[in-house]
């Protein structure tokens, strides 16, 4: 099996391009937009990431409720923390935390879903927990 799409549901689907766009640095494809219904977003890989249209929007308390986390690897964690900060997105705590593979945050979009930005270690680098 082989995943090949990730819905993330708004309530304002207009906004939602917009947001993820102006924030994320993701454009809108082309290709299987269903707008006003969904839009199709360019990952930069193989997986499709589809703004899908929804009623409402949610309130996710991370790590207390069960939900899914599209986890974005970005090079250097630090600088973009900054960028959302100043853009006006909700970080969920204000330093990164610690994984196996390096540190991550979570954040949310403007409809409540939560996702995390990650910055990989380098077989290089050592295994310290910063």
């Amino acid at each position: 099996m082989k995943m090949c799409i990730i819905n993330i549901y708004v309530s304002d689907l207009d906004f939602a391009m917009e947001w993820y766009r102006e924030v994320l640095d993701l454009q809108v494809k082309d290709q299987y937009n269903t707008y006003p219904i969904a839009v199709d977003v360019d990952t930069g890989n193989d997986m499709r990431l589809l703004l899908h249209k929804a009623e409402k929007d949610t309130n996710i308390e991370i790590w207390n409720e069960s939900s899914t986390i599209i986890t974005f690897e970005v090079s250097n964690l630090r600088e973009k923390m900054k960028d959302l900060k100043e853009r006006g997105v909700q970080l969920m705590s204000d330093e990164p935390q610690w994984f196996p593979d390096g540190d991550r945050i979570a954040f949310k979009d403007p409809f409540g879903n939560v996702h995390e930005l990650a910055e990989k270690r380098s077989e290089a680098d050592p295994e310290d927990r910063r």
